[in-house]
């Protein structure tokens, strides 16, 4: 049994992931029908300590930090994210374990005579792909006896499916424009969606924000009465070291100060770490007892694939999932803080409903050169469309559809001691990672250069 056991059920259902648009924009769009799924479940995402993270950036990286700090410190705790980059386990792990396709199926079992009877009703909307997964994940976390649960927002926020929770800790990583045609046109409309989480009797964390989103969460936070505790301000932070094995993070709070050693290597994952810490600190501040050796033990051993992912040094090849201009920002910043821009090349592909040409006129300030490739995920643009919308910014740019392809050409370009950066697309990146995993020779052949990589490309 696999995952694609799984997968064949779920892919019956619409999954907004892929395809253009999202549900949530419908008129009248509610989350009646996933909380009434759950009671006839027996409400199984209630009972753990619950911390439900939303934002446009980091908000993976801030859950796994937490959920691996929380198991660290001998909390039983499970973990929910998206979108997974190699299978659908990846998305729902107790104690860094990815739910495995035998528990997905007992589960997906427990739930389907439900589905189908409140389908039959028709007095119910018709459950998503992502929607299902969220409640798979709540009955294995209670299959699992988790005592803590990590939940990342798929969404926006406000009518994301994880908002059925009733967390003690609500946090809101970095907001940024995006998904502006669902979530709004201004910082304001779409930090209104992310504080959508806040609700009476949390706390509530904030990373440092825009002034809008920053006004807009200290708003939500004081109508039900809480000051949030924002990092930047109340938990402060800086980089004492770093390399492209990970960095050190100085964190001052208002009980303590502590370093973090991370294999995070990204600028960008220091306030991510800060943020998390500002949370555990709420934790605490609830009552949770927590040891903070083990804290720091948890940071150390948290891996984020995807995120400034140093995947081969001879020469330099490093994934990030950036593709937004926040977040590409971000990376080029990193890579500036690294001494990365001497014979730097991006492969970079992106999706229709991105913002392509102020994400793609981030990396002018690099110099690099930019192959343009697709992934194959459906809403993937083709290079030719990326190119039409940047090819005034003054990058130097070649296209290869072909994945493959366009490494081949990212290498030989780049050379023995330049680098190479997969962006713009957590598909493409990916894509890439399965390659790489897959192909016993893949390494090897990055190595040995353009020639051994195009014999796998197929040229």
């Amino acid at each position: 049994m696999d995952y694609s056991n799984v997968e064949k059920y779920l892919n019956t259902y619409v999954d907004y992931e892929v395809i253009p648009g999202f549900g949530f924009a419908e008129a009248g769009y509610s989350l009646s029908h996933v909380c009434e799924l759950l009671r006839r479940l027996g409400n199984p995402h209630v009972g753990p300590l619950t911390v439900h993270v939303a934002g446009s950036k980091g908000k993976g990286t801030i859950s796994a930090l937490i959920a691996s700090a929380l198991h660290a410190c001998g909390l039983r705790t499970g973990l929910y994210t998206s979108p997974h980059l190699l299978h659908l386990g990846e998305r729902i792990k107790v104690n860094d374990a990815c739910v495995l396709p035998e528990q997905l199926i007992n589960a997906w079992e427990a739930m389907q005579p439900h589905i189908d009877d409140m389908a039959a009703s028709g007095n119910w909307r018709t459950f998503t792909y992502f929607e299902l997964i969220t409640v798979l994940a709540f009955l294995h976390f209670r299959s699992m006896g988790v005592a803590a649960q990590v939940v990342e927002v798929g969404l926006g926020g406000r009518l994301d499916a994880t908002n059925v929770v009733s967390p003690d800790i609500c946090v809101i990583a970095p907001i940024s424009l995006e998904h502006t045609s669902v979530l709004g046109k201004t910082i304001e409309e779409i930090a209104s969606q992310k504080a959508g989480i806040i609700k009476p009797g949390a706390s509530v964390v904030s990373a440092p924000q825009p002034d809008g989103a920053r006004r807009t969460i200290e708003a939500a936070s004081a109508a039900i009465g809480v000051v949030p505790l924002l990092v930047g301000e109340h938990v402060t932070f800086e980089t004492v070291a770093h390399s492209l094995e990970g960095q050190a993070v100085r964190v001052k709070t208002l009980n303590a100060i502590h370093t973090y050693h991370t294999r995070l290597a990204g600028t960008y994952q220091a306030e991510n770490i800060a943020t998390a810490v500002a949370a555990l600190e709420a934790l605490v501040a609830r009552g949770t007892a927590l040891n903070w050796e083990c804290v720091i033990r948890g940071f150390a051993d948290t891996s984020w694939p995807g995120r400034f992912h140093v995947l081969a040094r001879a020469p330099l090849l490093i994934l990030d999932g950036a593709h937004n201009p926040t977040s590409m920002r971000r990376l080029a910043e990193s890579l500036l803080a690294h001494g990365l821009q001497k014979n730097l090349v991006f492969v970079l592909g992106m999706s229709g409903d991105k913002d392509v040409r102020g994400t793609a006129k981030e990396l002018v300030q690099l110099g690099a050169r930019v192959i343009l490739t697709r992934s194959h995920q459906p809403r993937a643009l083709e290079p030719r469309s990326i190119a039409l919308r940047i090819n005034d910014l003054g990058l130097e740019i070649a296209s290869e559809r072909e994945m493959l392809r366009a490494l081949c050409r990212a290498r030989c370009s780049a050379g023995e001691h330049g680098s190479v950066c997969v962006a713009g697309s957590l598909y493409l990146v990916a894509e890439v990672l399965d390659w790489w995993q897959k192909d016993d020779t893949a390494r090897s052949r990055w190595a040995l250069g353009p020639d051994a990589i195009t014999c796998v490309a197929g040229q």
